[in-house]
């Protein structure tokens, strides 16, 4: 493995996510102090660009993508490595905020591909560019490329092959914050102080909505692969459900 492997998120993990092995089985509580995002020039840059572009149900979606994805590497995966301040832990923050931004009103219907596959284009291009979104910082195109990599396969749970480090993240964060999903993997005293931060109230309905939208335009996108996604979306508020007090 080489070392811009390790920097940028590269390394190969099995797709199959029955195959992780936390080192942990009971994590402990995380405080939001301990989940704070990178103030980077480029991490500042690009969030203000999304913070622009999504609503505010999407933009919330993806800081809690973030903070659980931090959560779950740092307790239960700390050969991750996803420290604060890392190159790594910019990575992984730019891959959240930016995996739904084809999701946007903007984007939505103005493009036929698939709105993750959009999103990781875009990504790179952003990142890529210092004349979109404003700002001098360029992410290195390594860099580039793993974000865009994991937007591009967020939604492509399956279990054969391997997936990169950074795309089994944005896996376990967006699922857990879409359907339950990993939540052994975070204390509940942590998914509260994340969701007290970042308020889920409406969430399910607004994706759902996403979804069904998506599919309306574009019968043949990627998320039609997942079967009854938006029954699963719904019931993830229903009553007994973890996420029940939150939306």
């Amino acid at each position: 493995m080489s070392d811009s492997d390790k920097t940028y998120g590269f390394t190969a993990l099995p797709a199959d996510q029955s195959q992780d092995k936390p080192r942990t089985a009971s994590p402990e509580a995380m405080a939001i102090s301990s989940l704070q995002p990178p103030n980077t020039p480029l991490a500042t840059r690009i969030d203000g660009y999304v913070k622009s572009k999504l609503d505010a149900d999407t933009y919330r979606h993806s800081l809690r993508v973030y903070s659980y994805g931090c959560a779950i590497a740092r307790q239960c995966f700390p050969e991750f490595e996803l420290t604060p301040g890392s190159k790594l832990d910019e990575t992984w923050f730019l891959t959240a905020m930016l995996h739904d931004i084809g999701t946007c009103d903007e984007f939505m219907t103005s493009t036929r591909l698939s709105y993750e596959f959009f999103a990781g284009i875009h990504a790179f291009d952003l990142l890529q560019s210092p004349k979109v979104a404003g700002g001098d910082d360029v992410a290195p195109r390594e860099q580039a490329e793993s974000v865009a990599e994991a937007i591009i396969r967020h939604q492509d749970i399956q279990e054969k092959g391997k997936v990169t480090l950074v795309t089994r993240l944005i896996h376990w964060g967006t699922l857990l914050d879409n359907i339950g999903v990993a939540k052994e993997l975070v204390h509940p005293d942590t998914i509260e102080n994340v969701v007290r931060e970042y308020p889920r109230a409406g969430w399910n309905r607004c994706f759902k909505r996403t979804v069904e939208k998506e599919k309306r335009y574009k019968p043949y996108a990627m998320v039609s692969r997942i079967g009854g996604f938006e029954e699963l979306i719904a019931r993830n508020g229903a009553p007994g459900e973890l996420m029940a007090k939150y939306d």
